[in-house]
């Protein structure tokens, strides 16, 4: 540990100093509860049309993944975008005075690490930090409608840019539209400027991802249909909300990354307003929650029986999940309880059908996308335990075969044999 901790602080020395040397790189960093990688890839996917661009690999937005960043940008970098995680009191502290950004994006303020917190006002302040290491001549682009996010402009001496859904702000939206088998869509609007946005993405709240980002590519001398163009092709991030086509016709949605309660209502919204035969509901647990698992499964129930017509709950707090369930008006015999993911798959290839829509909901330290891969082909790895934290795409142990079916093709698939193993660069 000590060796560790001794090889960052020289990572930390090294991306200050080179940070420096990068004068002519715009330097863009993006934090906020949820939201980040989609949100960096999407500028960075608008951005890397016409310019060179460095940006965060995979979610590497800690205390050790930003010094990582910022030593794998270049001089023929023209953009280095960056998301900076605030996990922990003071990782923003230290990560911000290294990034020291021409242009910095808050998306929201939300109860993530609320052990670490405690309150949304502690939140709000770590990542404010951020702001505060702003260049003079920077620009802070805030979520008008996060009044947390907000409020930072009151103390701040920057140039202020606002997004959101007021035409007050400089960049909002209108005309949010999200329902499956459709993508997330809306217009954008800049001053006398607008623009249609049609995304690949999932769900209404993504819109405040994808909007800093337009309005972060927009203020770096793109237009908004430039932009729009770039977002419509990108896909959506590995187990956040990513649909996933299975060879008979079923498609699993896998929100298996963020097990934050302040992901699920979201999550739960997309599945409540989709078109499908019929809706399940997979789900391994959640964070951030100051309840016991039984209060919160109690608080879900409704929800739950109210829009899925099935359930399916994985882990030591399953029965919870099932208990809560029932109470919400679901019928006994449609929720279900296992403690290991080998059985819930078991049962459930056994019944997956083609018209279903899943919802695949958990925490990635749970590594319950191994039931995705399961249901579209076979995986190796049925660790009751795994101590990795990336996720399972990117693992060789996973050990899949699996098949899957592109959108709206018919009768085509995707052999992954094995998993695409992206390597770092650099």
């Amino acid at each position: 540990m000590a060796v560790w901790h001794c090889r960052v602080a020289v990572m930390f020395a090294a991306a200050y100093v080179w940070r420096r040397v990068l004068g002519r790189t715009t330097f863009v960093a993006i934090t906020g509860s949820v939201g980040k990688t989609t949100c960096k890839e999407c500028l960075a996917a608008i951005v890397e049309q016409s310019y060179r661009t460095a940006r965060t690999f995979r979610n590497q937005n800690d205390f050790s993944g930003v010094p990582r960043t910022l030593l794998r940008a270049r001089p023929w970098h023209r953009f280095a975008v960056l998301e900076l995680a605030a996990n922990g009191l003071g990782v923003m502290y230290r990560s911000a005075p290294l990034v020291r950004p021409d242009m910095a994006i808050v998306l929201s303020v939300a109860w993530n690490h609320r052990k670490n917190f405690r309150t949304l006002e502690n939140v709000a302040k770590e990542k404010s930090a951020l702001l505060a290491n702003l260049k003079e001549a920077g620009i802070a682009l805030l979520n008008g409608d996060d009044p947390l996010v907000a409020g930072m402009a009151a103390s701040l001496r920057r140039r202020v840019v606002k997004f959101g859904s007021l035409p007050e702000f400089d960049y909002w939206t209108e005309g949010e539209t999200s329902n499956w088998p459709a993508r997330f869509s809306f217009t954008v609007h800049a001053g006398s400027e607008h623009a249609q946005v049609h995304t690949q993405l999932l769900g209404t709240h993504w819109k405040s991802a994808v909007l800093a980002a337009i309005a972060a590519a927009h203020l770096s001398g793109i237009s908004l249909s430039r932009a729009a163009a770039a977002v419509a092709r990108l896909e959506p991030v590995p187990g956040r909300m990513q649909p996933m086509t299975l060879p008979n016709g079923a498609v699993i949605i896998r929100d298996d990354f963020d097990g934050s309660i302040s992901t699920l209502m979201p999550a739960f919204r997309v599945l409540e307003e989709a078109s499908a035969t019929r809706k399940i509901l997979v789900m391994s647990g959640m964070t951030d929650s100051p309840l016991s698992p039984r209060d919160r499964y109690r608080r879900l129930g409704k929800e739950i029986a109210c829009i899925f017509d099935r359930a399916v709950f994985i882990g030591e707090d399953a029965h919870h999940g099932v208990s809560g369930a029932v109470a919400g008006g679901m019928r006994a015999d449609r929720a279900q309880a296992f403690q290991g993911l080998e059985d819930a798959v078991a049962a459930l290839k056994c019944e997956v059908s083609p018209g279903d829509l899943m919802l695949l909901k958990g925490r990635h330290l749970d590594h319950v996308a191994r039931l995705a891969f399961a249901l579209a082909g076979t995986v190796q790895c049925w660790k009751p335990r795994c101590e990795m934290t990336i996720l399972c795409d990117y693992c060789r142990e996973l050990g899949a075969t699996t098949q899957l079916r592109r959108a709206g093709e018919q009768g085509q698939t995707i052999v992954l044999s094995p998993l695409d193993h992206t390597k770092e660069a650099g």
